[in-house]
């Protein structure tokens, strides 16, 4: 996929599929849970994550994370660079810029916002995160903090929209060890599911629009 900087924005200048994109990717339970949790949006926390894009070899790469192995529920899974807004954050883009920085030593003069994802409330922890797309104009150096971040995982957008990528298994939930089963992307034997799946299934979804 080889996309300019203009034709990205322009992208996210389209009504977004929100929803239907992330449903593609969510546990089977996923869409009664949001249904029946709407009454709590208004007590979620909020967080904000970065998709951080950048060309190379003349194909868009995207940049996760995995987390390191803590005691909570989202432990040495594949993610994006975020995490909750803070008091001194003045807006959310501030969070996401500053959470990039903080986790993988990106500075904000280095990335170019260009679109917002769909908010998605993500039930078992009760966080509604809003992402944000950035771009970089080439690959990263990256610093990452090691109480966090185990290693950045780079991949090829191209390889997410190849045939027998979507695949589906029971993946162990949070400090209770619970089994979901769940849908998930198998890049190179990275496995990618829960709510960073669904944000990237709605990227993807923008992407190829």
């Amino acid at each position: 996929m080889n996309l300019s900087i203009d034709q990205l924005k322009s992208k996210f200048q389209q009504p977004l599929p929100g929803t239907a994109s992330h449903l593609k990717l969510a546990p089977p339970n996923r869409g009664k849970e949001l249904l029946e949790k709407q009454n709590y949006l208004l007590s979620a926390r909020q967080s904000a994550v970065m998709v951080l894009l950048y060309p190379v070899n003349n194909q868009l790469r995207t940049v996760f994370i995995k987390r390191s192995e803590y005691d909570g529920i989202h432990s040495g899974q594949i993610a994006f660079p975020g995490g909750k807004k803070e008091k001194t954050d003045q807006n959310f883009e501030e969070t996401a810029l500053r959470e990039t920085w903080e986790e993988v030593g990106i500075k904000s003069d280095e990335i170019e916002l260009i679109g917002q994802l769909s908010d998605l409330f993500i039930p078992p922890s009760n966080f509604i995160v809003k992402p944000f797309v950035g771009y970089c104009t080439g690959q990263p150096t990256y610093k990452l903090d090691p109480r966090e971040i185990q290693s950045v995982v780079e991949i090829d957008l191209a390889d997410f929209y190849s045939e027998n990528r979507i695949f589906e298994k029971e993946f162990s939930s949070g400090t209770s060890g619970q089994a979901i089963k769940a849908p998930y992307f198998n890049i190179r034997n990275i496995e990618i599911w829960g709510a960073t799946a669904m944000i990237t299934s709605e990227l993807l979804d923008v992407l190829k629009s």
